[in-house]
């Protein structure tokens, strides 16, 4: 684990091909922003992103790969970090996502649903592999947020221990632009021994202080957070967010 690792991660969440925000993850409930998540992707690495938190809606939901053509078109269009989610539930995808250029694959539905895909995962590709933590009123959020499953947090501490990275998303918060749950964050972050990626109701810089506040004061695990439709209203400006945190960052280990 890596106390001094704080990254802001644009989100990229794909529809029918397109950018879009939802909110709550509701899928009646979409803004569509782009029609070529490509360009996003390069507007956002041209700001400074390293890392880009990609997110294949029709295929959460679907179960499998949907939208696969447009996610590798955006990844040989940035050098940025890709972290992918949405329909990978079999190892064969894994594999050919990360031979593909995707940096790191996120699972979700699966992971909690079959213990012996979750390891293989992990043994193969551990530092590959990341955890969605999605939570809406104590219960985990599955298969595009369209089934919940009952939450038992020193359960999963058991059942994830291998995990290396955890994002937590508050679905409640997300797509609110009403503020981070700093509260269920700080207990997530208490829980894991993995890195903590926020996500979720980040509407401002002083948002991501916060966050960034509470790695420094109590939770060194939690690793960066995740901005969406903060950046594609104009509400936090990504390069300006960057600038800051790096500032604190540099005052924190001088």
């Amino acid at each position: 684990m890596s106390e001094s690792k704080f990254e802001i991660i644009p989100a990229i969440d794909i529809l029918n091909s397109k950018c879009v925000r939802l909110t709550q993850g509701d899928y009646k409930k979409v803004e569509e922003y782009s029609t070529n998540p490509a360009e996003v992707a390069k507007k956002w690495e041209a700001l400074g992103a390293k890392r880009l938190h990609v997110v294949d809606l029709d295929g959460a939901k679907e179960g499998y790969p949907v939208n696969k053509k447009v996610i590798l078109d955006l990844v040989k269009n940035t050098k940025s970090k890709v972290q992918l989610g949405g329909g990978i539930r079999a190892i064969e995808t894994i594999k050919e996502y990360l031979a593909c250029g995707i940096s790191y694959v996120i699972l979700g539905t699966k992971a909690y649903e079959d213990d012996d895909f979750l390891k293989t995962a992990c043994n193969l590709y551990k530092d590959k592999v990341i955890l969605g933590l999605d939570i809406k009123n104590n219960q985990i959020g599955l298969s595009g947020w369209n089934s919940t499953h009952d939450m038992n947090i020193k359960e999963l501490k058991e059942k994830f221990k291998q995990v290396g990275e955890i994002i937590y998303t508050d679905i409640l918060k997300d797509g609110t632009n009403s503020g981070p749950n700093i509260e269920q964050l700080e207990i997530v972050a208490q829980t894991f021994k993995a890195n903590i990626i926020a996500s979720g109701g980040i509407a401002s810089i002083e948002d991501i202080v916060s966050i960034y506040n509470l790695r420094l004061n109590k939770c060194p695990n939690i690793s960066g957070v995740i901005l969406g439709k903060a950046l594609y209203t104009g509400m936090v400006d990504l390069k300006s967010a960057i600038e800051i945190i790096d500032k604190n960052m540099k005052s924190e280990r001088s």
